[in-house]
């Protein structure tokens, strides 16, 4: 089993999700989180329009999903393919080893489990 975290940017997360989905994967787990990285910042105005500021991070997305060896191709194409528009520092998708799991409710174990 392998655990992917894709941290994607804010906006493009609907648009990621609904490429998931047609996966059909057991489930995933998502936070807004803030990151700086080499994507600029926009520029926010407050007030009419008279004051503007850089905030210090992005807001993006991180997907975290655990699949089998099998999917993790495919799941990492379909994140791929559907959160990047092609611009440098849209965000990362990191794929690492997952020994086991265990579904709280059935107690059922390893790949069954997810």
């Amino acid at each position: 089993m392998k655990r992917i975290e894709a941290i994607v940017p804010h906006g493009r997360m609907d648009k990621t999700f609904e490429g998931l989905k047609q996966l059909d994967l057991g489930g995933l787990t998502y936070y807004e989180v803030k990151g700086r990285g080499q994507m600029p910042r926009p520029q926010v105005h407050a007030g009419r329009g008279t004051t503007s500021f850089t905030p210090a991070f992005n807001v993006n997305a991180l997907i975290v999903l655990v699949v089998k060896d099998s999917m993790v191709d495919t799941v990492a194409e379909n994140v791929l393919n559907s959160s990047s528009t092609g611009l440098a520092g849209e965000g990362k998708l990191f794929i690492s080893d997952v020994d086991d799991a265990v579904d709280i409710g059935s107690k059922t174990r390893g790949e069954a489990a997810i």
